[in-house]
């Protein structure tokens, strides 16, 4: 295996219906969903839940304003959750503000942020809390997650964190597996199986390449996969359709729910919808508007992250998320770095950001003296006395301020105390890298392949747990992972050509293995780098 880097009644009256004993042209919809879709809710929106529990399970979605897709793809997946643990109470928390109050004003529907779900949790004195994301990929909403989670981290007894669906080498083959089970009554060989997933900026994108590559090496060549915002987009569809020689498509979204874009994006009479475009190439398209949560072996995966996370350790306020830039990156040091901040009136002078042993520590100055204590969370923690405010020193004539950082390049909330108002105001910083290591440089040679691949000379030097990393840069956008001494890296950008963050050897022959999906089926390729020290700058 390689490693990677990078309620209750729920369903009754619903799974009663048959979902495809109708269709409106080539569309495949549940015939409640028709009507359903737009207004009413469900005994499934039922799970918002305040009597008294000393154990909750807080089920983390995006969101989504279509009432039959959120009863049965999130209240669903809430539901087996609560089947499997019933010691427990689950409740439900959208991250999608406008989704929430959309929501609100058009059903009277009720539901929580992640901040005010926790912060209910805090005021119902619940002892232990796991939240389990139901998002597919590790992105920027779980991100988010856990910078959101991490600030109530001193205000439970136990605060867990479960992992979103795609996480595991297993999560990715069993996820493969079930996408092509539900196709299977449309495989043929003519047909052809087009998963569309949502897209992302975040270099959690490498996901929707790397289950295509899952699904290519089991012999599933007859199933695509595309995204809305990202890539692999429709254009790479459609050269993979006709390398394919496929006359039917079946369109099928790779989300959790089948919101707007599967029933616009994908299956919508837009000129822009797939489901339209694939037509106008000379296709015959059928779209299946079904989220994964419907699916019962995805709905299974999210109970075992769950498990996972029971049986974790609970989380500490200076966990980091998956994209930030752990102090163990870092060499050993002092560093001047620049600090962002979201307010003019919070602005951060001087930073000595201090790395040892993967711990970090930074002595902040502001720019004035307007301020006399900062916390790490939020400005209502702060106001109710809680512990890990730190004070002041003069440094300078200007008040500085000795604090823990947990990451670089990622948004830390922060409370600071207004001398004048004595009132606690929220904030947002972000530690920057050091300059001096994100800009040293190296040549780098690449030989091998079949010669018609290079490699941007010089690259970017990194630090990585106390080794040399380089980052490397590709002339083809379409990699989707390389191999190092047998571990695998997925690339760290979603747009332009790969890139990828390796350790590396200098002045030798480094064998690597990269795999391209420029053909017909992603294919490993053999190179060779060689790093020149003497040209380190």
């Amino acid at each position: 295996m390689r490693i990677t880097k990078s309620a209750a009644l729920l369903l009754m009256s619903v799974l009663t219906i048959p979902l495809f004993t109708a269709c409106s042209g080539n569309n495949i919809i549940a015939p409640a969903a028709i009507e359903r879709y737009e207004e009413g809710v469900s005994d499934a929106d039922d799970i918002v839940n305040t009597t008294a529990a000393e154990k909750v399970i807080l089920a983390v979605s995006f969101g989504t304003s279509y009432n039959q897709s959120r009863s049965l793809t999130i209240g669903g997946i809430e539901t087996a959750i609560q089947n499997a643990y019933p010691d427990y109470q689950v409740r439900r928390a959208f991250t999608s503000q406008i989704i929430i109050d959309k929501l609100a004003k058009r059903e009277g529907l009720n539901i929580d942020n992640l901040e005010d779900a926790l912060n209910r949790l805090v005021l119902d004195n619940v002892k232990e809390v796991v939240v389990q994301p139901t998002h597919v990929m590790p992105g920027a909403e779980y991100d988010d997650v856990i910078a959101g989670v991490t600030a109530f981290a001193n205000k439970f007894e136990s605060l867990k964190v479960g992992k979103p669906l795609l996480t595991s080498d297993a999560d990715y083959d069993a996820v493969a597996e079930l996408i092509v089970s539900e196709t299977a009554q449309f495989r043929a060989d003519d047909t052809a199986i087009v998963f569309m997933g949502h897209g992302t900026h975040h270099p959690a994108n490498a996901a929707y390449g790397k289950i295509q590559e899952v699904l290519a090496n089991k012999g599933y060549s007859d199933c695509l996969i595309g995204t809305v915002e990202a890539k692999p987009g429709l254009e790479d569809v459609q050269n993979g359709l006709k390398e394919m020689g496929a006359k039917n498509v079946v369109l099928r979204p790779l989300m959790v729910v089948a919101g707007d874009h599967a029933n616009n994006d994908m299956a919508g009479d837009e000129e822009d919808a797939w489901k339209v475009i694939l037509t106008e190439d000379g296709y015959s398209v059928q779209t299946v508007i079904e989220g994964l949560g419907q699916i019962k072996g995805v709905r299974d995966i999210y109970i075992q992250h769950v498990a996972d996370a029971i049986n974790s350790d609970p989380i500490s306020g200076t966990a980091a998320a998956a994209s930030e830039v752990p102090g163990g990156d870092i060499e050993d040091g002092t560093y001047t770095i620049d600090v962002e901040t979201d307010s003019s009136m919070f602005r951060v002078e001087d930073c000595q950001l201090t790395a040892v042993g993967g711990e970090m520590t930074a002595v902040m100055t502001l720019s004035g003296t307007g301020y006399g204590a900062l916390y790490l969370g939020a400005a209502e923690q702060a106001a109710a006395g809680v512990d890990n405010q730190y004070a002041f020193t003069l440094l300078d004539g200007k008040h500085s301020f000795t604090i823990p950082v947990s990451a670089l390049e990622t948004e830390i909330n922060c409370a600071a105390l207004g001398l004048k108002s004595g009132n606690w105001a929220d904030h947002v910083i972000v530690f920057k890298t050091p300059a001096e290591l994100a800009s040293r440089q190296i040549d780098v040679a690449l030989s091998g392949g079949s010669g018609r691949a290079s490699v941007e000379s010089p690259a970017t030097l990194l630090e990585r747990d106390g080794d040399t990393a380089a980052r490397i840069v590709w002339s083809s956008p379409n990699y989707s992972y390389m191999l190092v001494s047998g571990v695998e890296y997925l690339p760290v950008n979603t747009e332009g050509n790969s890139a990828f963050e390796i350790p590396i050897e200098l002045d030798t022959d480094m064998k690597v293995i990269a795999c391209t999906v420029a053909m017909s089926e992603p294919k490993e390729i053999e190179y060779v780098l060689r790093f020149d020290s003497s040209t380190i700058e």
